[in-house]
């Protein structure tokens, strides 16, 4: 018996020190997340690209039904965009696309991001270190992890994209970690076709 509370102790003494050192690590980067907004920042990060004159109106975006996106999506590329699920590493359709162009929303065909901000960061999913403009992306807190991270979406539908994180390269210092299945691949018109 005296075995057993002694387990039991030495077992709730590590628990305790366990929560108490991720209660501090979160309330770190809750402090560091304040601290951001109160020196203006409206997102996890700066971007000076401008509107794009090509790009239609957000007005005419009409969005589509569960429905239909069920019928028009695969499994996956559903479940990522829409329930926040994540494709696997290494064996997604973009992770080492090497061509130009860009990427666009799977869900609404908006420009998301350039293959001139593409670059090899390890993860096995496309990462870019910017989106192709400002209001290309929205942000907002996950908390499906043990710590918060910076989801990304698409600014017009709203469909999951990936997480945003700080060990990208210059000159943003930003990795923009996407998921292949919420993004379809336009490739640039070479100049011998035009």
């Amino acid at each position: 018996m005296q075995i057993y509370s002694r387990h039991s102790r030495s077992f709730r003494t590590i628990s305790l020190s366990v929560l108490s050192a991720s209660g501090l690590l979160l309330g770190g980067l809750a402090l560091r997340a304040d601290e951001s907004r109160s020196r203006g920042s409206a997102s996890p990060l700066e971007v000076t690209q401008e509107k794009r004159a090509d790009e239609s109106s957000e007005e005419d975006y009409v969005p589509a039904t569960k429905a239909e996106l069920r019928r028009r999506l695969n499994r996956i590329q559903y479940d990522v965009t829409q329930n926040a699920a994540t494709e696997p590493a290494f064996s997604n359709a973009y992770w080492n696309n090497k061509k130009t162009g860009e990427y666009h929303c799977i869900v609404c065909d908006k420009p998301l991001f350039d293959s001139k901000t593409k670059f090899k960061s390890g993860t096995g999913w496309p990462s870019f270190y910017l989106p192709i403009e400002k209001d290309a992306v929205g942000y907002q807190t996950d908390y499906k992890m043990i710590y918060p991270r910076t989801e990304v979406h698409c600014k017009r539908c709203k469909a999951h994209l990936g997480h945003l994180f700080d060990d990208g390269p210059a000159p943003s210092g930003k990795r923009f970690c996407m998921n292949s299945a919420s993004m379809k691949f336009v490739e640039a018109k070479s100049e011998s076709k035009k």
